[in-house]
């Protein structure tokens, strides 16, 4: 059995009621002119997520540890394990009790370090502390 083309009905009614296109007149003035680029969109700006204050304060924290590790002295060795020990606990059980505490004690040591000799510790970790520290 050989396949056969016939066109039915339905796909000649269908043909006939696509709509034609008007052929435009070169009298006309919108023929002669271009239509105009379109502009693109500018880039939507990328809303600001905001960070959970807790999670600024563990950053806060871990620069504050860092930076009483590179003081080494007795003095801050203490105050280092505590806030490693509270970035631990905050990073398993999301209670930032912990860090608040100790964050405070630290920025008062920091503080005083600053006071004695600032190129020793930044002002920029300091208030980066502090403001974490005010959202609580």
């Amino acid at each position: 059995m050989a396949k056969t083309t016939k066109t039915t009905n339905s796909t000649t009614a269908k043909k006939e009621t696509a709509p034609k296109k008007a052929a435009a007149t070169a009298k006309s003035p919108a023929a002669t002119k271009k239509a105009a680029p379109a502009k693109k969109a500018a880039p939507a700006k990328k809303a600001a997520a905001k960070v959970d204050p807790a999670v600024k304060l563990e950053k806060a924290c871990k620069d504050a540890a860092a930076k009483f590790q590179k003081l080494d002295g007795e003095k801050y060795k203490e105050i280092q394990e505590k806030l490693e020990w509270c970035i631990g606990s905050y990073n398993y059980d999301k209670n930032p009790d912990g860090l608040v505490q100790y964050g405070s004690q630290a920025a008062d040591l920091l503080k005083e370090v600053r006071k004695d000799s600032p190129k020793k510790v930044s002002k920029k970790l300091v208030d980066d502390l502090d403001k974490a520290l005010a959202s609580f």
